[in-house]
């Protein structure tokens, strides 16, 4: 089997099959084991900081409650985000203490070695211009993707201050009532990716998206069978929580590639 081009290995909130994810811990993983691009989630703190954490509220990931939003980025540096505990994830080692983090903080401490997908939480007034600040402080416009979910105008303006970065986009809803005029609109408003789902990807769609000029990356991998099957359709990598399934997955069809190419 040939992988798309490019073929994306993300890994998903940091290597957070294997450290609590969102933290420099995640990411330091996700490096470690040879990962280049990673996924990664940013809404503002009540100070206006760019805190890089998933969920809604702080409860499930923190020893902390209530909304990322209502506190100050001191008061959330000062939560435990690694004594959390998921039984389907493995972690490598005791991450009590591990503190949460900002995107500064994350582009500061990896520069140009990675490619990173930024998910705008929610929508929120001046988030999309806030991200784009960061990476043009930083030289890192090319080397980022701004994704969201159900804020297209904030990646709309994102795409209008820095024509250079890539927009990501996974429209859910529409892609659920249509999911050829989602994969079109994507490519009608100037966006790079659409983002599918383990739960809807098609070989139709991410044949239309690649007919259109744009990625179709997958999300949603819990699994090795989810994994092969999103690179069996075509998608353009994917988001994974355990990057390392994924390498050894894409060595092995290289491998078979070249054995193929000599016989």
């Amino acid at each position: 089997m040939t992988l798309a081009e490019p073929f994306r290995i993300i890994a998903h909130r940091g290597a957070s099959g294997y450290a609590p994810e969102n933290t420099m811990a995640a990411f330091e993983r996700a490096v470690a084991m040879g990962a280049t691009e990673v996924e990664t989630d940013v809404a503002f703190t009540k100070d206006g900081r760019l805190l890089l954490f998933h969920d809604n509220t702080l409860e499930r990931t923190t020893d902390g409650a209530g909304l990322p939003e209502d506190f100050t980025l001191a008061e959330l540096l000062e939560l435990d985000a690694g004594s959390w505990h998921d039984p389907r994830l493995h972690w490598d080692r005791d991450y009590a203490g591990e503190k949460l983090i900002t995107l500064e903080q994350l582009l500061d401490r990896f520069g140009t070695r990675l490619t990173y997908h930024i998910e705008l939480k929610k929508p929120m007034p001046g988030l999309p211009e806030a991200v784009v600040a960061a990476l043009e402080a930083r030289g890192l416009v090319e080397h980022a993707f701004i994704f969201s979910i159900v804020d297209e105008a904030g990646l709309q303006r994102a795409k209008a201050l820095a024509p250079r970065v890539r927009i990501a986009w996974a429209p859910e809803e529409l892609l659920a009532a249509d999911p050829r005029g989602a994969v079109e609109r994507c490519a009608a408003n100037g966006f790079s990716m659409i983002t599918l789902n383990a739960s809807n990807q098609t070989r139709e769609l991410v044949e239309l998206a690649h007919r259109l000029g744009i990625e179709a990356r997958s999300s949603g991998i819990s699994s090795r069978e989810k994994m092969i099957a999103a690179a069996e359709l075509g998608c353009n990598g994917m988001t994974i929580n355990w990057p390392d399934w994924l390498q050894d997955y894409v060595r092995e069809q290289q491998a078979a590639s070249a054995q193929e190419s000599q016989s």
